[in-house]
């Protein structure tokens, strides 16, 4: 009985926080949409990006994922690196938003080089680089092919790949690669796979807040992210290592890349932090951003 009070007291007491949460929600919206959208050529392709914070902040460019645009990222962590001297890139991958596909292969590396070509279009010499899934697989890429561009790398929900790459369930991936439905009927697709069940029950009307594609993605791009995924080769038997100071950070929930992952990934890495995050899942930097960006400002403090 004291057992069953102390539950449901933790619960409400968590409801509550989010109710708190949403009014800090609206105002990092504003604060990140008065950052102006801009484009830049790189190479074959126009990039669409925005940095936010102040012009001389440190910069952080952030990597998207697999159907991750650079209206996905949680508007509480970015205000919250802004306000800390931080400038964040954000972008948009080729075929994406308003960024052209281009002609070349669309491929993990390739992306890599898009990122860095980004930097070097911003006359940015270097980084500190975040990326997230599919985008933590193009971070790793980036610190191998452009070494010099990243100070330090963050990867979030992220694995090694290769031959240490934890397979996904196939219908797992067949919820993330349908593109059918509106933005909102997408967003509740994933969010099964974002977030465990027990904080989503917690949280029922989450979907109402959770950042939404503005607009679809073509069915050519996201074929072409996955099978980029697919193809990839990894870093942990690559003949390089990666080389600057890392941070891995992982949900104990996470069912889309799996702790177990993120353990094969630091295996390969020699200054390496990682961090779980108990009862969090792929989409940990929405359920607890206050958490997420204290945990990177301390990481790039220290190194």
């Amino acid at each position: 009985m004291i057992h069953e009070k102390i539950s449901s007291e933790v619960i409400e007491m968590e409801r509550q926080e989010q109710k708190e949460k949403r009014p800090i929600e609206g105002q990092a919206d504003e604060f990140v949409n008065s950052f102006p959208i801009q484009k830049v050529k790189v190479d074959d392709i126009e990039i669409e990006y925005k940095i936010i914070g102040p012009e001389r902040g440190k910069p952080i460019i952030f990597v998207p994922g697999l159907k991750v645009t650079m209206d996905m990222w949680e508007p509480i962590i970015l205000k919250a690196l802004a306000l800390s001297d931080y400038g964040m890139i954000v972008f948009n991958n080729r075929g994406t938003g308003g960024s052209s596909i281009g002609d070349k292969e669309y491929s993990i590396g390739q992306l890599a080089n898009d990122a860095a070509g980004l930097l070097d279009a911003l006359s940015i010499n270097r980084a500190d680089v975040l990326g997230w899934s599919m985008g933590s697989y193009i971070a790793q890429d980036l610190a191998l092919i452009h070494p010099s561009k990243v100070n330090d790398l963050i990867l979030y929900g992220s694995g090694p790949g290769g031959e240490k790459a934890i397979p996904s369930n196939p219908q797992l991936m067949q919820t993330l690669n349908n593109i059918s439905g509106t933005p909102e009927e997408q967003a509740r697709q994933v969010l099964s796979l974002f977030f465990p069940q027990v904080w989503l029950q917690q949280n029922p009307d989450y979907v109402n807040h959770f950042p939404l594609l503005k607009g679809t993605l073509s069915l050519e791009t996201v074929q072409k992210q996955a099978q980029a995924i697919i193809n990839w080769k990894g870093t942990y038997d690559s003949p390089s290592q990666i080389s600057p100071p890392t941070l891995v950070l992982v949900g104990t929930e996470d069912v889309i890349t799996t702790p177990k992952a993120s353990l094969y990934l630091v295996e390969r890495i020699p200054l390496v932090w990682l961090v779980q995050i108990r009862g969090a899942g792929h989409g940990w930097m929405y359920q607890y951003p206050e958490k997420f960006s204290k945990v990177i400002r301390t990481f790039l403090e220290i190194n």
